[in-house]
């Protein structure tokens, strides 16, 4: 038996995605920003709503809107939220899959690598749930290239692992265990290819890159030339592929959705008329207005403090502040001083002329006097005081 979920128009006859076929296979979405890949999600999420658990992974809080019209529960961890802990993540995906309830992580609120982070747990709380619970299940990571990227970026290579590794496992083992991934991605260039490569349905919008348009042609099987046509798809149009949507090249167009996202609208406003003091208005502190919060410092990745280490050196007697310049008779006099206390050691007597040279040169080094005297001048006066003690 079979689900048809109605993705839109395809030269004017419905288009439909076979929704037991896609639990079976995957499906990939690439397109450049402002494509419609976040409609088509959207879309696809909606037509099948009644019908399958639906997890998103959001990392902008666009797909929150779904919990007012279709009962999605909206887990949305914040910075310093307790719920942001790993385990406690991984406690509550395993509640989502045991109880079967439809959930958007959404999260907008956290950087870049915490993201990464509550991706991971989520996913492998998923993925490690009782065999008892694992009922069929759409797993939508909307921006996947951020979760399963192909080369390290800003983030910290330990989060790159974990979120890459969970990624992996949920296109790669997820099958058996009832999660169906769906990955969109704004370039298959920045997707790990061994995520990408699991997928065997595909929809493809409109990129301009040489590379991505490549590569899209490749996973459709269409010949190179004919990649030029991606850079011509218009918005919310898309080439399907794959066992659950057609098994030849078909264009399709996304139809309608019901709920919208809580970005920003295209629809041009324009600003108010402008009033006589614009810089008061920007400039002035408003009544209301907390204090400026200061930047955070960046936080290093583990290669740069690595890197840092390395190149670390510990402070030396010649990188200390230059003295004052001295005197030429109060350095001489403390030159002599310090040959006296050499002379004065007591084995000073048996000692060879380089090694009391070298004694010599840390005192005047100790007294920031640098090497006032080189080894053969220190010869002479040392032959003449010992001439002159035995004199005495």
């Amino acid at each position: 038996m079979s689900f048809a979920i109605d993705l839109g128009l395809a030269g004017g006859s419905p288009a439909c995605v076979d929704l037991v076929e896609l639990l079976a296979t995957r499906l990939l979405v690439q397109g450049n920003s402002g494509s419609g890949k976040s409609h088509l999600l959207r879309r696809l999420l909606e037509q099948s709503a009644g019908l399958v658990q639906q997890v998103v992974i959001d990392p902008e809080g666009d797909f929150a809107s779904l919990a007012e019209a279709y009962g999605h529960v909206v887990v949305e961890p914040t910075e310093g939220d307790p719920a942001l802990a790993d385990s406690e993540l991984a406690r509550i995906a395993a509640r989502v899959r045991e109880h079967r309830v439809s959930v958007v992580l959404s999260l907008a609120e956290l950087g870049a690598d915490d993201q990464m982070r509550a991706a991971a747990a989520f996913l492998n709380g998923l993925f490690d749930a009782e065999r008892e619970h694992w009922y069929p299940m759409l797993v939508v990571v909307d921006e996947a290239q951020l979760f399963a990227p192909a080369a390290s970026g800003d983030t910290t290579e330990e989060a790159r692992r974990l979120s890459l590794a969970a990624m992996t496992n949920l296109m790669c083992r997820g099958r058996k265990r009832g999660l169906a991934g769906i990955i969109a991605t704004q370039r298959l260039a920045k997707l790990a290819k061994n995520v990408a490569a699991e997928a065997s349905n595909f929809l493809m919008g409109r990129t301009f890159l040489d590379i991505d348009m490549a590569r899209a042609a490749d996973l459709l099987g269409l010949e190179r030339r004919q990649a030029e046509a991606f850079r011509n798809l218009a918005r919310g149009h898309f080439v399907a592929l794959g066992p659950a949507v057609s098994r030849r090249p078909l264009t399709v167009a996304v139809g309608p959705t019901r709920t919208r996202s809580r970005s920003v609208p295209l629809a041009l406003s324009p600003p108010p008329q402008p009033s006589h003091d614009l810089g008061g208005l920007i400039l002035t502190p408003q009544a209301g207005e907390g204090r400026p919060v200061p930047r955070p410092k960046p936080r290093l990745s583990a290669p740069d403090v690595i890197v840092q280490l390395a190149n670390y050196r510990p402070p030396t007697l010649d990188d200390a502040p230059a003295e004052p310049a001295m005197d030429p008779a109060e350095r001489e006099a403390a030159v002599a001083a310090i040959l006296a206390a050499v002379l004065a050691d007591a084995d000073a007597a048996t000692a060879t002329a380089a090694t009391l040279y070298g004694d010599f040169a840390m005192r005047c080094r100790a007294r920031r006097l640098g090497e006032p005297l080189d080894l053969a001048e220190f010869k002479r006066r040392l032959a003449v005081a010992r001439a002159e003690n035995g004199a005495a």
